[in-house]
């Protein structure tokens, strides 16, 4: 017993000298302003978490995807980036469901008839054929795997949870919207250090978490729908009423992002669920939508002159601030828009079957840019960022299909999603579907002016949706065959048990 004693008494002093030594290296290092020693204790973690409770990991990534930050902020001078702890993360859970679903021989097979995940296969094949004329492959391999993870967790691993407990679904939006709310409470405290009403120190005010303002506007447009569907679901009034404070500070805080593009993309969901309310058709939006498309082209070289007549800036004044969004004429944001469109259709032109290559755009635009087109925040080198649209952005990078197959994804998803809505009994799922649809129209509307799909914090709401919208069609459709329902049970991720 005494042996027992000394023996506990040595391992409790080797792990008291242990954390103190290690807490004065990581203080000398955090003095240093290196990062590095910090990551450990998340990387312990995240270890254990992986091999006893996979499924509270997996929430705590969608928890962790709006406040992850990029690798070289932790440690500059890295030749390689990746968003921390997020991506990590997505491949140890990645691998883990590979192998586990190898093991299992294990696949939701109903998902194979689905003509949303069909298109995605589409998509990433052709990604994949992309990749081999490419001019950087090191780029688009890269570029490939992001997507695939991205892909396999945020929207095939919350299918499955979706499916196994429609509870899930609430968990995975509250654990986003709760990482983003601690996002919107700093940002908006930073901003209001340097002035709410100063829309320059707008840009930078979401920074680390995110890389500007428009990307943080994108991602607070995407949750709105669903905190005010959490509102008008739930039962208990502390969790409405905070669902409620949740929605009205969300609109604050999108208000003061400046970011016009999310601004008009919530917009643009609040009319298609008007629409939805008023039990219109999905054929009859389409063919409105189609006609507004058409109308634009035909009557664009007058269009594009009454719009030059605008010379309102950007500026803290809301009023100018949304005037200036339709101003081609003097304001740099939008007309440097314009140039990197123009770069992005002259690259397809030239390779309109596979593109220069996945991820390329960036690195490769410069010499197609028009003397005429650059603006003063241009740049002959090409090294301010991507197309400013996921639609002209696919086109030149892996030709005309990868852009088909991403609206693919959109339009099937979409179309089952507004038909269901008719279908799903139940009151919350409905909201959630709702919300989801009409989240995701926000970024079908974004994606024209810009493109953040490579980014987590996009990406885990615009997969985590569709996911969302595709686990209620296959189990309101009647489609819930024996392979998922009498597999399921051989399928184990340890705490990924189904909870029916």
């Amino acid at each position: 017993m005494n042996r027992i004693k000394v023996r506990n008494r040595r391992e409790i002093i080797f792990i008291a000298i242990s954390s103190l030594l290690f807490i004065a290296a990581n203080t000398y290092y955090v003095y240093k302003e290196s990062w590095l020693l910090s990551v450990i204790p998340f990387v312990f973690l995240i270890g254990l978490w992986l091999l006893f409770s996979p499924q509270k990991l997996f929430f705590t990534l969608v928890f962790l995807a709006p406040l992850s930050i990029a690798l070289r902020r932790i440690v500059p001078g890295l030749d390689f980036d990746f968003w921390f702890p997020t991506e990590p993360i997505l491949v140890l859970l990645l691998g883990l469901l590979i192998i586990r679903s190898l093991q299992e021989r294990f696949f939701a097979k109903e998902l194979l008839t689905h003509p949303v995940f069909i298109s995605i296969l589409f998509f990433l094949g052709w990604l994949i054929i992309a990749i081999i004329p490419s001019e950087l492959p090191v780029v688009s391999i890269k570029y490939f795997l992001v997507r695939f993870w991205f892909i396999g967790i945020f929207f095939y691993l919350s299918y499955i949870l979706f499916m196994r407990n429609k509870k899930n679904i609430k968990k995975y939006l509250w654990a986003y919207i709760t990482g983003m709310f601690i996002v919107a409470v700093f940002s908006l405290i930073k901003h209001a250090s340097r002035g709410l009403l100063n829309h320059y120190a707008a840009h930078q005010a979401c920074a680390p978490f995110f890389i500007d303002h428009t990307s943080y506007g994108a991602a607070l447009a995407f949750v709105i729908p669903v905190t005010v569907a959490l509102a008008f679901s739930s039962q208990s009034r502390a969790v409405k009423f905070i669902s409620w404070f949740l929605s009205f500070f969300f609109l604050v805080a999108l208000v003061f992002s400046y970011s016009r593009a999310a601004w008009v993309s919530l917009v643009f969901g609040a009319v298609i669920w008007l629409f939805i309310l008023l039990k219109i058709k999905f054929r009859t939006i389409l063919i409105a939508v189609s006609m507004v498309i058409g109308l634009y082209f035909l009557l664009s070289q007058e269009i594009l002159w009454r719009l030059q007549r605008n010379t309102t800036d950007s500026s803290g004044d809301f009023a100018e601030h949304i005037q200036s969004i339709i101003n081609v004429k003097t304001d740099a944001s939008n007309l440097e828009r314009l140039n990197r469109w123009d770069a992005a259709m002259s690259m397809f032109e030239e390779r309109p079957v596979f593109g220069w290559g996945p991820g390329t755009y960036q690195f490769l635009y410069a010499p197609f840019q028009k003397s005429y087109n650059k603006t003063v925040i241009s740049t002959n080198f090409g090294t301010l960022g991507n197309a400013h649209s996921e639609y002209l952005g696919l086109m030149s990078e892996a030709g005309f299909l990868a852009m088909l197959g991403y609206v693919f994804i959109l339009l099937f998803a979409l179309y089952r999603g507004i038909v269901l809505i008719g279908k799903v009994t139940d009151k919350e799922c409905k909201n959630f579907l709702v919300a989801c649809i009409i989240g995701l129209l926000t970024y079908v509307f974004h994606g024209f002016l810009n493109n953040f799909l490579d980014a987590d914090k996009i990406a885990a709401l615009f997969w985590g949706y569709i996911a969302v919208i595709v686990a209620l069609d296959v189990r309101y459709s009647g489609k819930i065959v024996v392979g998922t329902a009498g597999e399921a049970h051989r399928f184990r991720l340890r705490e990924l048990k189904a909870q029916h």
